[in-house]
């Protein structure tokens, strides 16, 4: 697709604007390992709110859920219940995230050490869980690389490997000179460039919804807010052509993705080592539930503009094929003016780029401060750890670009869509168990912890290989649910990798004595977390705080789930259920904001 010079010069005038940012905030960024991997622990909260909401938007992500809204309508909405929605803030704003910011530390590695201790137990679990995320961080640079370099592909005069290649380069010049300083800030000016392009787009394809229309949608079945429990969904295949159902029972599905969303937050990870960062990089508690607020709401963003793709795929009559390609067909119609098409392409652009320097920073804070600084016994210098960082970054980017590559040149790109499915599906359930139980059950222990991560990640290496027939297992109709279209359903691979990473944890536990007393108590008085901890170790204002949070968390999951779907009906003009949804969002809404606005004691 050839752009004109005015959509050229936008996309050139952003990737400048990211360079720059770099060499403005190198100095600041390199005066220790708090200021480069923390920024200092002094960044506004709603800097880190518009942070949140950027770096969790990417292309592939959001070509994904245009294809699940194009295919199933707003059904489409529930089933990114297993990660698009990102259940974790929800988590984080009731409870979660002031107990990372009580914590004081740099990384979640470093945590292991405040919760197990410093003996043999704590080393292990804070190496496992530095591993963990450095595995994940490589498998998700990979990933973008990938996605980014073939969505740039189709609207710059280069090759997807020339594409990804200089993506790399542009993200990695600019966070490793820079540190959270320049992410964060480059973050918020792309979360105004996500937001306005949001804006624009929902406008734009809000004027073309008409009854007509509506009847034309493929998903037209499931275009309604609330889940289609009874049954599941059907589409027709576009190889095929033939009627295929998925997801049968819905409620069955929608409780596991729920679950699993639920869980990454209880685990204080959020299935990502950025989101964590964001809350030990907080200043205080009340920064802490301001910011999540701010990231929920800014996150409503993508969900009527992603609607908005799926209308006018609609109006244009392009998707059917392939509903990937959504994507780049509709910013390549005349619907979209010149200078418009260059903002709308960086802005998807800027997606990717903020989710890619956010993994590259946290990724390189757990390489530096959990395995390079045990190495020097604590002695490394705060100057040596922001070379390291500098060090690590470049490994982990070298890294990612290298698989990408590596995969490219076996001439399957459809291999790096694997490796996302894996991550989400297979590889996030590895560790979710055992990083929630460290919170929530005093008797855990780190080598619970680190055999329920490597049972997990086995299981999940174990579910990768198996043969492709999964109608070779021979199960009865009764657990037709497990395997579908002749494949293991999110049911039976969340199922069966969590399964076993809680058996790892339980033998892991019960093989090992517990952390010390003093250590359990010290934890328990500065985190004051609930659960199954002893009666002697928790007073009654601890009690009387932790039932609050339960009541705040259901109110946060209901208002965030009507935040995100309140203006999507608004666009198709479904005025009863918008009603209802804007009621939800208004009781909920209103507790949540009296807690964020209380001040710091």
């Amino acid at each position: 697709m050839t752009l004109h010079w005015i959509d050229y010069a936008v996309i050139v005038a952003y990737l400048l604007a990211l360079l720059g940012a770099g060499l403005w905030f190198a100095k600041k960024a390199g005066r220790s390992g708090d200021d480069y991997f923390l920024g200092g622990r002094k960044l506004p909260w709603w800097a880190l709110g518009a942070s949140g909401m950027s770096s969790n938007l990417d292309v592939a992500g959001t070509m994904t859920i245009i294809a699940l809204i194009y295919t199933y309508g707003l059904q489409g909405f529930w089933v990114e219940m297993r990660g698009g929605v990102v259940l974790p803030i929800a988590v984080f704003l009731a409870f979660m995230g002031k107990w990372h910011q009580r914590s004081k530390v740099v990384t979640t590695g470093e945590w292991m050490r405040l919760r197990f201790g410093d003996g043999p137990q704590g080393k292990a679990a804070r190496t496992a869980a530095a591993g963990t995320y450095l595995v994940l961080s490589v498998l998700m640079v990979t990933f973008f690389l990938e996605a980014a370099g073939s969505f740039l592909a189709v609207y710059l005069p280069f090759d997807k490997t020339t594409c990804a290649v200089g993506m790399a380069v542009v993200a990695l010049t600019y966070t490793l000179l820079s540190g959270l300083y320049g992410v964060i800030w480059t973050d918020v000016f792309q979360a105004v460039l996500i937001g306005a392009a949001a804006v624009y787009l929902s406008l734009l394809a809000a004027s073309y919804v008409s009854p007509e229309l509506l009847a034309q949608w493929p998903g037209a079945n499931g275009n309604h807010a609330w889940p289609n429990f009874a049954s599941g969904l059907t589409a027709d295949d576009p190889d095929t052509g033939q009627a295929v159902t998925r997801y049968a029972p819905f409620a069955l599905f929608v409780v596991f993705w729920m679950g699993k969303g639920l869980l990454e937050g209880l685990g204080g990870s959020g299935g990502s080592a950025y989101m964590a960062q964001r809350f030990y990089a907080a200043k205080d508690e009340p920064t802490v539930a301001r910011l999540c607020m701010l990231w929920t709401v800014l996150f409503a963003f993508r969900w009527p503009m992603v609607l908005g793709f799926a209308i006018l795929a609609i109006h244009l009559g392009v998707g059917d094929q392939d509903p990937t390609a959504i994507l780049p067909a509709v910013l390549g119609s005349d619907l979209i003016p010149l200078g418009a098409r260059g903002l709308l392409i960086a802005a998807i652009f800027a997606a990717s780029m903020s989710t890619f320097d956010s993994t590259i920073n946290a990724g390189a804070s757990y390489a530096v401060r959990d395995l390079y600084v045990p190495l020097t016994r604590g002695k490394a210098s705060e100057r040596g750890q922001v070379v390291a960082g500098y060090i690590s970054s470049a490994v982990i980017v070298a890294l990612g670009l290298g698989v990408t590559l590596a995969l490219r040149s076996a001439g399957d790109d459809n291999k790096v869509l694997d490796v996302w499915v894996a991550i989400v599906v297979q590889f996030f359930p590895a560790f979710l168990v055992p990083f929630a139980l460290r919170w929530f059950w005093a008797r855990f222990t780190g080598l619970g912890f680190t055999m329920g991560v490597a049972f997990g990640f086995a299981a999940a290496v174990a579910v990768a290989l198996a043969p492709g027939e999964a109608s070779a297992l021979g199960l009865p109709e009764q657990l037709g649910f497990l395997i579908q279209n002749d494949a293991l359903t999110d049911v039976a691979t969340l199922g069966l990798v969590g399964l076993c990473s809680t058996i790892g944890c339980a033998i892991g536990t019960l093989a090992a004595p517990p952390a010390d007393r003093a250590v359990l108590h010290a934890f328990c008085q500065q985190i004051r977390p609930f659960g199954l901890w002893p009666k002697d170790m928790r007073t009654a204002a601890m009690r009387s705080e932790s039932h609050s949070d339960v009541i705040r968390l259901l109110l946060a999951v209901t208002w965030q789930v009507s935040t995100f779907l309140l203006p999507m009906t608004a666009m198709l003009r479904q005025w009863d259920a918008a009603a209802a949804l804007a009621l939800l969002w208004l009781v909920t809404g209103v507790p949540l904001l009296r807690h964020a606005m209380k001040p710091a004691n």
